[in-house]
């Protein structure tokens, strides 16, 4: 096993010489390095029972620490950054589902110790221990951690030795029976962040496991002679019969939905909704629940409401029901009848109260197409005796929910890197320095949420296969404690370590959580725990076996090396954040001196070599020193051969280059760029720019050629972005969007190509403020880019784009509707603008309005009125004059349509120039 554990240290050291990202890869090494000490110094001082006890005893309170600052942050009481986020402890791990792992994984070493321990008193502190470890594990909210916890479970008791295995189940239901009965209070108190309830309900389940454990303590001693084997069967049976039926009344038992404000809290919308799928378009249907509202003193402070929106295959959402519940009610059944519309795929029903001293209470709630109950559906809106946090999370685990889908696309991804860098890997902390490049959509993750995937991808294969055989020597190891003549209690706390090792393991090839230092480390001793356990088992087989012994100098020589390159590593990163102060404080000479410093210390960061380059290429440029522009140059490519993946660099490189006449080699490196990183929006607009503006240069030039090339490319932005969006899976959970500016810079390289001849057209374009080509849909959502689109409750508007020739725009409706900018658009105060329309149509003029509105100012700024499409394609004209209060860049554009059934107008292109 310690050639093993070393072997993996290797893994990552080879790693080293194939490393995308050199800084990363050693941070890796030092990690891992630090790993295996731990695991040796364990195996080497856990030499008896007593040692594993003590070390066993010590993960168990550290622990139960952690439950326990959990439990508090949720109550209220302590202050930790991250500890209680969004109604799930996160405690000190600051992540739910690793604190749900390492939780399962301490509770099974509890549970060992408890069953093993000796004195009265150790098994009654391991009661509270153990209560407060999974009280926490169920508000963590876990939901993968929730499911595979029976598993790890049942290894833990199945595997104990016969001796200990009934009191590991006993004592394990002690502590579920006061979890659970303790939740529901405790639930609802962290919820309505009532402190002293919080830990009341605490207490209270603490002081019910004691008790429990106390009492059967005093049952077992009197009656422990007396039972038999098929006695603790038949009792085994009868517990699971009933705690069956106590989860059947626990998930079938609903609860009124309650949400009201206090006297003195504000105003505010405290919403419930609820999904509702396989809705009928265009179908009455009758939402019927028992209502009881106690409404405010104002006639208008209503207590109750029902709210219902409609949501189309693109999930936009058009409010098509507000039914506020003005009078008094106790217990009321009311029924709500509306009708669906011809766009409607799903329903989402809000349960609402908003005002100061009002309440209300939703229960019985049945869903059904009028006139037909058959058709009812039942919405459950709380349980009575599971915590409505709880509740939400187990009603919304299945295989296609966001996250889950989300997890399958990183497992995806990371296989592409893997089949990339098959046999060594990218080096540790690979994943985070290429997955822009190989992302299926658009997504932020440092992790691939896959232990053993995120190994590979690092590692590669070699790694792999070192990783597998360290946990088989592990596994090996564990089961021939169990076979062997050792002490019970030796076995017994062994596989306790190894169900604690396989519960973490486990839960780690589903998620990150041995990213986090301090839960490697944790799994990494329980490793040295079972390895001194097989050591004590097996003395003589042992004694022949390979392990790895040192001389006192090397322990000395490793060390001394971890201390002195730890030390070089935080004086860089102590320089690398004085720099930082500094170029906010304004003074990058200092800053430009920090990041030489921080550079030296820590060559390895690719950031401190870039940012060093950004300074010194200013400092040089203004004092005219040849000699520092030169550095700044080396310094960027120095950086770059550090990180060779990250777009941020390219981008830089590609800027500089551009900056100093090196055309060709700055789009190159801003071509690269969008290789990198082709999902990030940003360095699509920052090509689009480059295309348009070298264009120009080369019209000046008289290179028409070239900068029709240029053009061309530009145009061909969309079409690799609309590739992006069909590659990406149907379940993503956003497509890219074109932006204002990629659509201002593509327009304009579209009108020099269109005005090649013209040698000063060029000087025109810095005019234009605002383009939309409205045959563009690169995200393929039916809509022209830029543009989203909004309903009345009686409106419909559709939109088809017609053979890239353009967009047509008809309300089928009886209301209006609302094509409107997803972006805002920079209008200067007091300035003179015309409005470019290019359109056709047969729509009637008194039908549509267009309308220029702010933010902050007058509103509207400019309406549109007189709006008269003809037959043939032509382009319409208006100009207007924006007010002085003003403020740029918070203006938005919107095109009102009135409905009318078989009219349309067809928009091919929009524009707005300053004048």
């Amino acid at each position: 096993m310690d050639f093993a554990a070393l072997a993996l240290v290797g893994a990552y050291f080879i790693s080293l010489f194939v490393a995308v990202n050199i800084r990363s890869a050693v941070g890796e090494l030092l990690k891992y390095i630090n790993y295996f000490m731990a695991f040796y110094l364990v195996s080497d001082f856990a030499r008896t029972r007593k040692d594993i006890k003590i070390i066993l005893w010590a993960m168990a309170l550290s622990a139960f620490g952690v439950a326990f600052i959990g439990i508090g942050a949720a109550a209220g009481t302590f202050t930790y950054n991250g500890a209680f986020v969004g109604g799930r402890i996160n405690s000190t791990i600051q992540y739910p589902n690793t604190l749900a792992a390492y939780l399962t994984a301490a509770f099974m070493i509890s549970t060992s110790l408890w069953a093993t321990a000796g004195q009265r008193w150790q098994r009654g502190i391991l009661s509270v221990v153990n209560y407060t470890l999974f009280l926490c594990f169920l508000f963590t909210l876990s939901r993968a951690a929730w499911l595979m916890f029976p598993v790890f479970f049942l290894i833990l008791i199945v595997g104990m030795p016969g001796e200990y295995r009934m009191k590991a189940l006993g004592y394990s239901m002690e502590t579920f029976i006061a979890a659970v009965i303790a939740s529901p209070g405790f639930g609802t108190a962290i919820s309505a962040a009532q402190k002293s309830q919080a830990w009341m309900w605490y207490a209270a389940g603490a002081a019910i496991a004691v008790i429990l454990f106390f009492a059967v303590e005093k049952i077992s001693e009197h009656f422990a002679l007396h039972i038999r084997p098929k006695v603790i069967i038949t009792a085994l049976i009868i517990f699971i019969i009933l705690a069956g039926t106590g989860g059947y009344i626990a998930l079938t038992t609903e609860a009124s939905l309650t949400l009201s404000h206090t006297e003195n809290e504000p105003e505010s919308w405290k919403t419930a909704w609820y999904p509702v799928e396989n809705v009928r378009p265009d179908t009455e249907y009758t939402v019927k629940v028992t209502v009881s509202s106690k409404p405010g003193a104002k006639e208008e402070q209503w207590g109750a409401a029902l709210l219902v929106n409609s949501l189309d295959e693109n999930k936009n959402s058009v409010r098509i029901l507000n039914e506020y519940i003005k009078e008094s009610l106790n217990g009321q059944v009311k029924e709500f009848t509306f009708t669906t519309r011809p766009d409607t795929k799903s329903l989402s029903i809000g349960f609402s109260n908003r005002f100061p001293g009002t309440a209300a209470s939703f229960s019985n709630v049945q869903f059904y197409e009028s006139g037909d109950k058959s058709t009812a559906q039942k919405i459950t809106l709380a349980y009575k005796y599971i915590p409505q946090a709880i509740s939400r999370r187990i009603s919304s685990i299945n295989i296609g929910e966001h996250s889950v889908q989300e997890r399958l696309t990183f497992y995806r991804d990371a296989l592409k890197i893997i089949k990339s860098h098959p046999i060594f890997g990218t080096g540790g902390g690979g994943w985070k320095s290429v997955y822009f490049a190989y992302q299926s959509y658009r997504y932020f993750t440092t992790e691939v949420h896959s232990f053993f995937l995120q190994l590979w991808v690092e590692t590669g294969t070699i790694g792999l296969l070192v990783l597998i055989s360290l946990w088989t020597f592990v596994l090996i190891s564990g089961f021939k404690v169990m076979r062997s003549d050792a002490h019970s209690e030796i076995r017994g706390l062994a596989w306790g370590a190894m169900a604690g090792a396989v519960a973490l393991g486990g839960h780690s090839a589903m998620d990150f959580n041995l990213s986090l230092g301090a839960v490697a480390l944790y799994l990494w001793e329980l490793f040295g725990i079972i390895k001194s356990s097989s050591y004590m088992a097996n003395p003589q087989e042992n004694k022949t076996s390979s392990t790895v012994a040192w001389p006192a100098w090397a322990y000395t020589a490793i060390s001394c090396i971890l201390i002195v390159s730890s030390f070089f590593l935080y004086q860089g990163y102590t320089y690398g954040q004085q720099a930082v102060g500094y170029i906010q404080q304004q003074n990058i000479t200092k800053a430009k001196d920090a990041f030489e410093k921080a550079s030296k210390y820590d060559p390895l960061t690719a950031s401190f070599k870039a940012d060093l380059a950004q300074l010194e290429d200013v400092i040089g440029r203004q004092t005219k020193d040849d000699e520092l522009i030169k550095k700044a140059e080396q310094d960027r490519m120095t950086a770059i051969g550090l990180d060779r993946y990250n777009a941020k660099l390219q981008t830089q490189l590609g800027a500089y280059c551009l900056q100093n006449g090196k055309l060709p080699d700055g789009l190159l490196a801003l071509e690269k760029a969008s290789d990198l990183n082709p999902y990030n929006m940003e360095v699509w607009e920052n090509l689009a720019d480059a295309y348009e503006k070298v264009a120009e240069v080369y019209i000046r030039q008289g290179k028409k050629d070239e900068a029709l090339n240029l053009t061309q490319k530009s145009r061909n932005i969309f079409d690799k972005i609309s590739d992006l969006n069909m590659k990406s899976p149907k379940n993503a959970p956003e497509k890219l969007e074109i932006t204002s500016n990629l659509m201002l810079y593509v327009y304009k390289a579209k009108l020099l190509a269109e005005n090649i001849d013209d040698e000063n057209y060029y000087k025109k374009l810095k005019d234009l403020v605002f383009a939309s080509d409205f045959t563009v849909d690169a995200d393929h959502d039916g809509i022209p880019d830029l543009w989203r689109t909004s309903n009345s409750e009686k409106g419909l508007l559709k939109a088809d784009i017609i053979k890239k020739d353009y967009a047509r725009l008809t309300n089928e409706g009886q209301g209006p509707s609302y094509i409107y900018t997803k972006q805002d658009i920079s209008l200067k105060p007091q300035n003179f603008y015309t409005i470019n329309i290019m359109a056709s149509g047969d729509i009637p003029k008194d039908k549509l309005v267009f309308n220029v509105f702010t933010r902050e100012g007058k509103n509207p700024q400019y309406q549109w009125k007189e709006i008269n499409p003809t037959q043939q394609l032509s382009k319409m004209t208006a100009t207007f004059l924006t007010t002085k209060d003003l403020k740029e860049g918070k203006q938005w554009l919107r095109l009102d349509i009135q409905g009318i059934s078989q009219k349309q107008i067809n928009i091919k292109n929009l524009e707005i120039w300053e004048e």
